[in-house]
């Protein structure tokens, strides 16, 4: 766990599955051991991920107090619902894929371990990425509090990754893919225990801000849908009441002086310093993804935009 990176396909990200805050955090303890690099080594069913009551303390609890032998008690329970896990994954032509997660467990009490290998067929959804994959720091999710909240964490970087800063869902669509078809029959509870747990979570615990509107049936009472708006905090001052767009970045890296400003970013790739449309192309994610590191004296982004001319 030397960066403690989590990258998944965002085919995984998009699976359907039930799983626990404890048996999420253990999966995912796993998967940031992955170089998932296209030349990295290769990971196979027998590559082993050792999980230790160290490793998963200084993730999830930080400075809260734990006791080490509840943690190896919740970290051997974690791991045998992980064992029962089935995933479903969509594919192409309307085809889908069941598979567990973990193939097997080794209890190491005597060294406070936990060892584990993944399924065969969830291998290509963790290692040799190439295209569409989402990637965060575990610590990002460290300090929230359900399952729930890392799920909509993980979707959200899916979507901005994607320059998608608004989310709107039927009912059934949202419960869907945050995995609780079966739960949650009314909506109420729905919005109570999933939907506003996890926001005020997110807003309070990650670097993302996330807001709701709840979309009406028509004339009868109750919803029928919602719309998620979020971006990173960082970027609030080029975001107004409609949200974050993709129009705006794209109108900053459009302007002339930004390119002047920042053609020497650090992560602008060499063809990036040297083209114009492959500056502005790469800007858009950097933007997004790193907004903090836009912080030369009076060069902040929301300065890059003309200001609205009123009448």
């Amino acid at each position: 766990m030397k960066n403690n990176l989590v990258v998944q396909s965002n085919d995984l990200i998009l699976a359907t599955y039930t799983m626990q805050k404890t048996d999420k955090e253990l999966m995912l303890a796993c998967i940031s051991q992955i170089d998932s690099r296209p030349n990295a080594p290769e990971v196979t069913k027998q590559t082993e991920f050792i999980v230790s009551i160290g490793h998963i303390k200084a993730l999830f609890f930080g400075k809260k107090s734990k006791n080490e032998q509840n943690i190896y008690r919740d970290l051997e329970d974690a791991s045998n619902r992980l064992y029962e896990v089935d995933i479903t994954i969509d594919l192409e032509d309307n085809k889908t894929l069941r598979t567990r997660l973990i193939s097997s467990i080794v209890f190491d009490p005597e060294n406070n371990q936990i060892v584990l290998t993944f399924a065969e067929k969830i291998l290509p959804y963790l290692t040799q990425l190439k295209a569409n994959f989402t990637k965060y720091r575990l610590l990002e999710i460290g300090e929230l509090s359900s399952i729930h909240s890392i799920r909509m964490y993980e979707l959200i970087v899916m979507w901005t990754n994607q320059f998608q800063y608004n989310k709107e869902f039927t009912i059934e669509e949202f419960k869907h893919v945050m995995s609780v078809q079966s739960k949650y029959k009314q909506f109420g509870q729905l919005k109570t225990r999933v939907i506003e747990t996890a926001i005020n979570d997110i807003n309070e615990n990650t670097n993302y801000r996330v807001s709701v509107e709840y979309i009406k049936k028509g004339r009868g009472k109750g919803y029928k849908g919602l719309k998620l708006k979020f971006h990173k905090k960082t970027l609030e001052k080029i975001a107004d009441k409609n949200g974050l767009t993709e129009e705006k970045i794209k109108a900053i890296v459009d302007n002339v002086q930004f390119m002047r400003d920042y053609n020497n970013h650090p992560s602008l790739s060499y063809q990036g310093k040297m083209d114009t449309d492959t500056f502005k192309r790469e800007m858009m994610f950097i933007i997004q993804r790193e907004p903090e590191s836009f912080n030369r004296k009076n060069k902040a982004l929301e300065s890059y935009l003309a200001p609205i001319k009123q009448g």
